[in-house]
């Protein structure tokens, strides 16, 4: 069976994530107010080149200030240092861009994700605020949006999944076929109870698709707790 390699499945999910995220950018307002900044767990909403951002799970991330240190959980290591601040100037790690973090390894994307945002950190932030969200743009014009309230629950949300081939059985109520289905390449086969809504599979047919996420409060015996609704096929081969 020919398989997608995880390069280009990579390539095609953040493709279709630039294609889909042209945004007018609006100015920051200028909130100096250092008693929202420290204190705060602000969770990452929007980076770069990305449609979305996980709230919870493999690539989140939350940052936090305290009075001398900072914090940053994620996407896929932990970091912390010193922090300064100008005005709407913040440097991270002091004057040495001294930020310790842990050498754990995560699939391609998180850590493409990581390492943007950690080595933008290595030099000086232009902070910003705007209610509840708080930006950090570095010198190029990459932003990285933060967002000071917690996920709201059941929230949808997009993914990037590929579907197999072929189908395999498993067992709800009766025995039944299934779609294999997985996030990341080379990771194992998942099961996934029920269809697609809005995607005809083909037998022999290896797919890349977007779908928007829904959790479902009561699932069926023989369904899933989530439901799967096709945004685009973004690429499918034979098997």
């Amino acid at each position: 069976m020919t398989r997608l390699s995880s390069e280009r499945l990579l390539v095609l999910a953040l493709a279709a994530s630039l294609a889909g995220c042209a945004t007018t950018r609006t100015e920051i307002a200028s909130t100096d107010d250092a008693a929202v900044l420290e204190g705060t767990e602000w969770r990452l909403v929007a980076a770069p080149g990305e449609a979305s951002v996980p709230d919870v799970g493999p690539g989140a991330a939350t940052l936090r200030f305290e009075a001398e240190r900072f914090s940053l959980g994620g996407p896929c290591n932990s970091h912390t240092g010193g922090w300064s601040r100008d005005g709407m100037q913040l440097r991270l790690g002091g004057e040495g861009a001294a930020i310790a973090s842990t050498r754990r390894m995560c699939p391609p994307q998180i850590m493409a994700r990581e390492t943007a945002l950690v080595q933008a950190m290595m030099a000086p932030l232009t902070l910003g605020f705007d209610g509840p969200f708080l930006q950090l743009r570095a010198a190029d014009g990459a932003s990285w949006r933060f967002d000071s309230r917690p996920p709201v629950a059941n929230a949808p949300r997009e993914r990037i999944v590929q579907i197999a081939g072929q189908r395999a059985p498993c067992t709800g109520i009766a025995q039944q076929l299934c779609l294999q289905v997985r996030t990341q390449p080379g990771a194992p086969w998942e099961l996934h109870y029920g269809d697609i809504e809005g995607f005809d599979w083909q037998v022999g047919v290896e797919y890349v698709l977007r779908i928007r996420e829904t959790t479902v409060a009561n699932p069926p015996a023989d369904g899933s707790g989530r439901h799967w609704q096709l945004i685009e096929v973004l690429d499918s081969s034979q098997d």
